[in-house]
């Protein structure tokens, strides 16, 4: 599992490391796209860039609305701490963009469970919605580690699976933090 610390630090710390000025800050689908060829072509980590690229890529398909004063984009950094790569937005998160699609949801934990579990997507009718599935399979198969937090809904993946759990501290939009060494 992520550790507890990593996930305080960077939850505590977001606002002055997510500046749209900063180099880890892409504002349209574009310039993400360009980071992420960019990285591709430097690293050779396909598996590893079809996972950030999915999960970067959520920002710019489902999010229309952005927490006010927030800047709209994804915050993308590949060596935090030279251990994880974090991806964040604060855009409308995943329990509002499944709602269109499944109005029942009532909690931030449900839409994450059903984003991670289910063939869904936000963006109906398009036969899309495997992007979240995808990520978790290979987190799994690769021995890697993920914690995901929308809202106040979160989810933790490594080798044993999936845990899905409540954080008291609301996220708004989506917080990822992935770590692509195995456990120990």
């Amino acid at each position: 599992m992520i550790d507890e610390d990593i996930i305080n630090d960077i939850t505590m710390n977001i606002s002055s490391i997510f500046d749209r000025n900063n180099e880890y800050f892409s504002m349209t689908r574009d310039i993400f796209s360009a980071r992420m060829q960019s990285y591709i072509i430097e690293s050779k980590k396909y598996l590893e860039s079809a996972i950030i690229s999915e999960i970067g890529n959520n920002t710019f398909d489902h999010n229309f609305i952005y927490s006010e004063k927030r800047p709209w984009g994804v915050y993308c950094n590949l060596s935090y701490d030279q251990k994880h790569t974090v991806l964040a937005d604060f855009g409308r998160g995943v329990r509002q963009s499944l709602l269109t699609v499944v109005p029942e949801i009532k909690t931030d934990i449900e839409a994450v469970e059903i984003a991670f579990t289910k063939r869904i997507s936000g963006r109906m009718p398009e036969q899309r919605g495997n992007g979240l599935k995808f990520v978790s399979d290979i987190i799994i198969q690769n021995n890697w580690q993920l914690f995901f937090q929308s809202g106040t809904g979160c989810c933790s993946i490594n080798k044993s699976g999936i845990e899905f759990y409540t954080k008291e501290n609301n996220f708004t939009g989506c917080l990822v933090i992935i770590k692509f060494e195995g456990e120990k």
